[in-house]
């Protein structure tokens, strides 16, 4: 494997990583009734361990296939003088922070006081994600220009981080519906998705911004790698939104209800808009790499 395919599949895991830290902590500590907390945090345990983990390893390999690709491949992903010339970039210096934050996510996560451990994990993955917004194809801009774009891709992270994070442990949380906390999930459920209202607004106003200043034209260019995969992932996040509407407001309603056909239903709902989401950060990871052309 090139240096570059393992820096492309690299960045989908770490994106995916931040994204389910993110999802889990904004899902467990702000959406879930205080009542139903406790079980909530107990079913998504091993996937916040998980994430944190893995988001720490991620932005550590993802520093080594830097240094890969600035250098001559994988002999140079693993030489530290190229590592601190990396660091030494206008990358490096965001991703400084990068690590040490991911690091302090490890720790929490692994040896964190459990009274603390939720809230100081959600706090670190709101960091984690903002740090995201200045690297990249929208940090390549100076000025007025540039306090906007990072600023517009900050929205778009964090629009696309609780829209796709939180659907895992939205899914994760269905088993519940059989118990005698069906209605603090469904609770749950609409508070998410009156709220997701919000993120998918951002996720789509933000990405028509990024893609005037990254692009600065529509992608129908099909001779443009880059514009196919952007194109691509703005037909999948289509699918998503239309699957999101009809779980809330067909689906849901139904749940309501006591269907359980409909909670049959919007369980695989639930898990094809998580697949679609894959596949966006999959394409975002592919085409992040390529001239904007």
């Amino acid at each position: 494997m090139s240096v570059h395919a393992a820096y492309v599949l690299v960045r989908l895991v770490h994106f995916g990583a931040i994204y389910l830290l993110f999802g889990l902590s904004v899902y467990t500590e702000c959406l879930t009734p205080a009542s139903f907390r406790g079980e909530c945090r107990a079913r998504t345990r091993t996937w916040l361990l998980s994430s944190s983990l893995i988001a720490g390893l991620g932005a550590l390999a993802l520093l080594l296939l830097q240094a890969g690709q600035m250098g001559n491949g994988w002999s140079d992903a693993w030489d530290p003088a190229t590592w601190l010339a990396v660091l030494g970039t206008a990358f490096g210096q965001v991703w400084r922070w990068q690590l040490v934050l991911s690091g302090l996510a490890v720790c929490v996560a692994l040896f964190g006081p459990l009274r603390y451990r939720h809230t100081a994990l959600l706090l670190l993955s709101i960091l984690i994600l903002l740090c995201m917004a200045f690297v990249g194809h929208a940090a390549v801009h100076e000025g007025a220009l540039g306090v906007l774009a990072r600023f517009n891709q900050a929205v778009h992270l964090y629009a696309g981080a609780y829209w796709l994070g939180c659907l895992i442990p939205l899914w994760l949380t269905l088993s519940y519906l059989k118990t005698d906390r069906r209605s603090e999930v469904i609770r749950t459920h609409v508070k998410f998705s009156t709220l997701g209202h919000i993120a998918v607004a951002g996720v789509i106003v933000s990405g028509m911004i990024n893609i005037d200043l990254v692009l600065g034209k529509w992608p129908f260019h099909w001779e443009s790698a880059y514009q196919r995969l952007l194109l691509l992932k703005m037909m999948l996040v289509g699918l998503m939104l239309l699957l999101a509407l009809m779980n809330r407001y067909v689906l849901v309603p139904a749940m309501n209800r006591n269907s359980e056909r409909a909670n049959r239903v919007f369980g695989r709902a639930v898990a094809l808009e998580i697949l679609l989401g894959i596949g966006v950060l999959a394409l975002v990871s592919a085409f992040a790499t390529l001239a904007p052309i």
